[in-house]
């Protein structure tokens, strides 16, 4: 008589490792915390140092093209806003380009390639923007039709500097102001976020106010 041996089949063994990979998803989804301002913040920065390595890892940008096109900028971010809600939050779409130039020489011209792109959480709004690394206090935009390919306001060139500007973020849900002028009466942390890429030394920083 044949003894029974010990052990599980394959077909369990598969059942429990789906069964724990339900768990862990469900795990994760439920255990993750909030996204706040200053996580928006810092990817949409994430964004900004890359464009700034790939400027510097790319080179400098052939004259006759540079000439045509009317730029020396190796890379630039775009943004693309959508508003929903009310009140209203909006999100944004930012997305990394390179330029690459025509591969003939003599031809002046070139076309800007999407890298990657990032499209901010529901949860927090990107209440505006402002040209320069300033506090709220001196205002902000919310008019985000000027960050296209031709015209964006945060563009890097091949020494690895982009142009200074200033984006501000808060959460959706209510809570204490983040206006700059305003004492607050409780920490911020949660709350309120600011990206500032300033362009002496392509030095790209967050906080979690709007100073």
């Amino acid at each position: 008589m044949r003894r029974r041996e010990a052990g599980f089949t394959l077909t369990e063994m598969m059942v429990v490792v789906a069964i724990i990979g339900v768990l862990v998803t469900m795990a994760i989804v439920y255990m993750r915390g909030r996204v706040r301002p200053i996580d928006v913040a810092n990817r949409v920065g994430d964004l900004a140092r890359e464009a700034s390595r790939r400027a510097v890892a790319l080179g400098p940008v052939r004259a006759n093209v540079a000439v045509a096109l009317g730029t020396k900028s190796r890379t630039l971010i775009t943004a693309t806003a959508t508003s929903t809600g009310t009140p209203a939050v909006h999100t944004v779409v930012f997305v990394l380009w390179r330029l690459q130039e025509d591969p003939t020489p003599t031809v002046a011209a070139g076309n800007w390639v999407s890298v990657e792109q990032y499209r901010t959480d529901t949860s927090v709004d990107v209440e505006g923007w402002f040209a320069g690394p300033v506090g709220h206090d001196v205002g902000s935009s919310a008019d985000w039709s000027t960050w296209t390919t031709a015209t964006s306001p945060l563009q890097c060139r091949p020494d690895g500097t982009c142009t200074s500007v200033s984006v501000f973020f808060q959460s959706a849900l209510p809570g204490p102001t983040c206006d700059p002028t305003v004492a607050p009466t409780q920490p911020l942390f949660e709350q309120c976020a600011k990206l500032a890429v300033m362009q002496l030394g392509g030095a790209i920083s967050t906080q979690t106010n709007w100073n």
